[in-house]
């Protein structure tokens, strides 16, 4: 991928109020991207990170957006060095969504919305593109619907959370953040370590199956794309997900995607309800490597055209 000079994010500060799980009333100061606070004429695409994760892993696709004038809304989830955490945080879908609909509750994002989101964070716009009216939803590296290899066995996962619990924080931040590093996942503290793991413990994997089932009641496009080499999730767990998900149209790339071969992908938004892309040879982090196609996804769902007319 060429090099992109990236613009410095337009990062603003939102006090969202919601009710936690343990029936607590939560506030907090969200801090989160907008790129075009004004609205756009084309269309807003709000972004769901992984975990770790932050606005910024969807900077090359923003850079992107910004040159076509497509707004961009990028959701911190409290816990990750954005956005503050709060006292018995939970990280399960439950309360994530309970976050992110209060989030979203009387923001002004008129027209039409794509929901895109990156790993752990496909869930939750998942299930927000059921309760939100979406009119498409981008899903990179999703997690799949049964636990993957980054989270099996479970029970390891679990008993690392047990021993951070027990230790004095300063002993178990230093461990868990010294995990986290040798993943080669990039996090700033054992904090936001701790809340990664324990985010990606409370995956809701095949509890997500009721909401893509709603999803195929909706007119709602819709875009997948995985990679052979995902140190996360196996490619056959993605592979059998997509049995789920109606009307998609699937490309098999061994390294590379064909120019000539982006339009065939994009006509499938014409036909049908849009398309599935899986390149064996990439990696984890196609929220990088795949901006370029993600973009002209964006751009087809929403109906944009280069000369400067929208199609209603």
């Amino acid at each position: 991928m060429a090099a992109v000079e990236i613009s410095e994010p337009k990062v603003h500060k939102k006090l969202v109020k919601f009710q936690a799980l343990d029936g607590k009333n939560v506030e907090v100061q969200a801090v989160y991207e907008d790129s075009l606070s004004s609205g756009s004429s084309v269309g807003t695409v709000v972004a769901f990170h992984g975990s770790p994760g932050s606005h910024k892993d969807f900077k090359f696709i923003r850079q992107k957006l910004d040159d076509v004038g497509i707004r961009f809304i990028g959701i911190n989830y409290p816990g990750f060095k954005q956005t503050e955490g709060y006292p018995n945080q939970q990280h399960s879908n439950d309360e994530r969504q309970k976050y992110t609909d209060a989030f979203l509750k009387d923001f002004p994002i008129p027209g039409k919305v794509i929901f895109l989101a990156h790993s752990r964070g496909c869930e939750n716009a998942l299930i927000t593109s059921t309760n939100f009216p979406a009119t498409g939803l981008v899903l990179l590296n999703p997690v799949g619907f049964r636990p993957h290899k980054s989270i099996s066995p479970l029970s390891r996962l679990q008993r690392v959370e047990w021993i951070y619990n027990m230790l004095p924080k300063f002993l178990a931040d230093a461990m868990i953040y010294q995990m986290y590093v040798s993943f080669g996942l990039k996090v700033q503290d054992g904090e936001e370590s701790i809340n990664a793991l324990r985010s990606v413990i409370r995956c809701g994997l095949d509890t997500t199956l009721p909401y893509v089932k709603k999803l195929q009641t909706q007119d709602t496009k819709k875009f997948i794309i995985f990679a052979g080499r995902d140190i996360i999730v196996e490619e056959e767990i993605v592979f059998e997900s997509l049995k789920e998900y109606k009307d998609m149209e699937h490309f098999d790339y061994e390294k590379e995607i064909p120019l000539t071969d982006y339009s065939k992908i994009l006509e499938t938004f014409d036909s049908g309800k849009g398309a599935s892309v899986f390149v064996k040879q990439d990696t984890h982090f196609q929220n990088k490597s795949r901006a370029d196609l993600v973009t002209e996804v964006i751009k087809k769902i929403f109906g944009f055209e280069e000369n400067g007319k929208n199609k209603l």
